[in-house]
C-alpha cells in the first residue's frame, strides 16, 4: 500500500531531496524539500526536462511549492497551465496523492 504525500515527506526513511517520478507527466517530479530551522520538511514539484526514459536531463530544475508559484512561472512565458497539470498541483499540495513505493511513481488518489 502506498503512503500519502505528507506521510512520505514526514518519514525518516525518505531522505532530504528524495525525488519521485510522476506517472504520466514526464519532466515533473515530486521532491522532499529538507526542513529548515522552524519550517518542517515539505513537498515540492520539480520541473526538469526528461529524456526518453523519463529521467531528468538537468542537475536541477525549477522547484514549485504551490499552485500560485506554478501560475507565476507560466505567466513568465505567457502560457496557460494545462488543466491536468493544475489538477495535479492542487492534489500534490493538498496531500491527496498517494506515493506508490513499489513502482516509484505517484498516483492521484
Amino acid at each position: 500500500m502506498g503512503k500519502t504525500i505528507s506521510e512520505w515527506v514526514a518519514s525518516d526513511e525518505t531522505a532530504d531531496w528524495a525525488k519521485r517520478k510522476i506517472d504520466g507527466y514526464p519532466g515533473l517530479y515530486l521532491v522532499k524539500m529538507p526542513a529548515k530551522k522552524d519550517v518542517p520538511a515539505n513537498p515540492a514539484l520539480e520541473i526538469n526536462p526528461a529524456d526518453q526514459f523519463g529521467n531528468p536531463t538537468k542537475r536541477r530544475g525549477i522547484y514549485i511549492r504551490s499552485t500560485a508559484e506554478m501560475q507565476a512561472v507560466a505567466d513568465l512565458f505567457g502560457a496557460k497551465i494545462p488543466k491536468p497539470i493544475l489538477t495535479l498541483c492542487d492534489a500534490l499540495f493538498d496531500g491527496a496523492v498517494v506515493v506508490q513505493d513499489a513502482a516509484d511513481m505517484l498516483v492521484i488518489a
